[in-house]
């Protein structure tokens, strides 16, 4: 064989090998939108374990143990995914997954004196959560419309800065960081529903369930002034529990 022909038989094979692969990923793949809500967000900072003395006006702080579902009301999630079918049963997926903790102003200890008890409040900032993970999923039920599922996946968090601004007795207030920001592994597990309304399209309900591996500390010397130096208020491993809705779009 020439190598003009050599050369004209390697383009053929590729062009042949790329069109079969985009035909595979177009009969194979899939992408997905989600939105969703934290259902519960057990879990809690590391609490202050003696009172803090107060020298105006006189007296001591006691803190409440800081949970979480305290701190942060409407918990949103969103992202995207990508899904690709390896078997007509088993999915690989790489998902994109950000949340949102909306701050809340709570009680979160007592301020103590010789004549008087009164609620010593703090005002925690919004924080956020991006993860990126990959994972399979097992559908039950291939063929019908209505496709029960379940699935895990591995995977990194990054979580943002959590700031609090603690409402002094005396007046005033204190800006403290509770856990610097960082990266972190993150498992998830889930279990859901897929329906198939048309060819092309799903619609599918997840309820899952998020292990972050958070051991984040803070450095903030403010800590100190609002009594919780000496734990160093580092925010704990906790999980989530999100319940989403997806769009799917079937390229094939």
């Amino acid at each position: 064989m020439s190598s003009r022909s050599l050369t004209m038989f390697c383009t053929l094979a590729l062009v042949t090998a790329g069109a079969a692969h985009a035909e595979d990923l177009r009969n194979r793949a899939s992408f997905a939108l989600f939105a969703g809500e934290n259902s519960a967000l057990p879990g809690s900072f590391r609490g202050q374990t003696v009172p803090l003395d107060a020298i105006d006006p006189a007296g001591s702080i006691v803190y409440h143990d800081l949970k979480f579902a305290d701190a942060y009301d409407h918990r949103y999630t969103t992202g995207a995914e990508f899904d690709y079918a390896l078997t007509p049963q088993l999915t690989g997926f790489g998902r994109f997954g950000y949340s949102t903790f909306d701050g809340r102003n709570h009680e979160v200890g007592e301020f103590t004196s010789s004549t008087s008890e009164s609620p010593v409040r703090a005002n925690f900032e919004d924080t956020t959560t991006r993860e990126a993970d990959l994972g399979a999923r097992y559908t039950f039920m291939e063929g019908s419309r209505w496709r029960p599922f379940v699935g895990a996946a591995l995977g990194a968090t990054r979580l943002s800065d959590t700031k609090a601004e603690f409402f002094n007795p005396g007046g005033g207030a204190t800006k403290v960081t509770l856990g610097e920001a960082e990266t972190v592994f993150s498992q998830r597990v889930e279990t859901g529903l897929q329906f198939a309304p048309m060819e092309n399209f799903d619609l599918r309900l997840s309820a899952a369930a998020n292990h972050v591996n958070a051991d984040t500390k803070s450095s903030d010397p403010n800590l100190a002034l609002v009594g919780l130096s000496n734990t160093e208020a580092d925010v704990r491993n906790h999980w989530d529990y999100p319940v989403e809705l997806a769009a799917v779009w079937n390229f094939r």
